[in-house]
């Protein structure tokens, strides 16, 4: 399977990662099943991961920032 992944920032314009997923057909991350509301790594940054309504034949997750990453 197939799913979207849109990493929104403040003031930056959206990404968009395809993933491909071949564990029991539902979306994985680093092999936890993605849940709406919950939050999870990613490239070593915590989102927190909602399903988009949209329709579609891939689920796409929006995935906002839990904390902003500061800069050293």
């Amino acid at each position: 399977m197939t799913f979207k992944l849109t990493f929104r920032r403040d003031g930056e314009p959206d990404q968009t990662e395809h993933r491909f997923n071949d564990k029991d057909g539902e979306p994985h991350i680093d092999g936890r099943l993605i849940v709406g509301g919950e939050t999870y790594t990613i490239r070593g940054v915590e989102w927190l991961l909602r399903r988009d309504g949209g329709g579609g034949d891939s689920p796409t997750f929006i995935c906002t920032l839990v904390v902003d990453p500061t800069e050293d």
